[in-house]
């Protein structure tokens, strides 16, 4: 069976995807507590689903160009704000998913201005740009159940943010920031606040 264009392209994102972030797990965030639950799981969860996806890459020929571009597009989005996060925080390495540490510093540059987890929103594109790219129902699930795990773990840290010394800080913080995705309402009210404060 011939492999596609778009399925080389598709698998070869998808891959850069998942490097970018294997090489975040060993040299990028720190676990203060080591291999905890909470990171086996999406670890686990995570190879299974790279392995699933990448196989229904494979055995789906007839990605169209529309298909394809999209999928294309939402891959280089997470790549882009992946690196982006992490070099907006690489001089405060940040911890791994599940740690029961307490924040010890608040990172509020680059895409941080806008989302308070970056990182978990990248992860997320990758699976939605396989299921977009191949259009195949059964990645569904995939991508649900990461969405889950990573909605848990920013509410988790959102947790921890509260208990910690940053808690009237990042409160301030979430006033106006989403937490995936960009909030119009809470950027236009910061921008109200910070010209009549001018």
């Amino acid at each position: 069976m011939a492999v596609s264009t778009w399925q080389l392209l598709s698998g070869a994102l998808l891959l850069s995807c998942l490097a970018s972030f294997g090489w975040a797990m060993r040299k990028f965030f720190v676990q203060p507590a080591g291999m905890t639950a909470g990171m086996k799981m999406t670890k686990a969860c995570g190879i299974a689903f790279a392995i699933h996806h990448f196989v229904t890459i494979l055995v789906t020929p007839e990605i169209t160009a529309e298909r394809g571009a999209a999928g294309a597009f939402l891959y280089l989005s997470s790549l882009g704000l992946f690196w982006w996060a992490i070099r907006t925080s690489a001089k405060h390495p940040l911890s791994a998913v599940a740690s029961p540490d307490l924040p010890a510093h608040l990172v509020e540059e680059g895409p941080y201005r806008f989302i308070r987890h970056p990182l978990y929103f990248s992860y997320l594109l990758t699976w939605f740009a396989g299921l977009i790219a191949t259009g195949r129902w059964w990645l569904i699930p995939s991508v649900v159940v990461m969405a889950i795990i990573y909605f848990n773990a920013a509410s988790l840290e959102e947790r921890k943010f509260a208990r910690s010394p940053l808690a009237g800080a990042y409160r301030a913080y979430q006033s106006r920031t989403g937490l995936f995705v960009p909030n119009p309402a809470k950027l236009l009210s910061a921008r109200r606040f910070k010209a009549s404060a001018g």
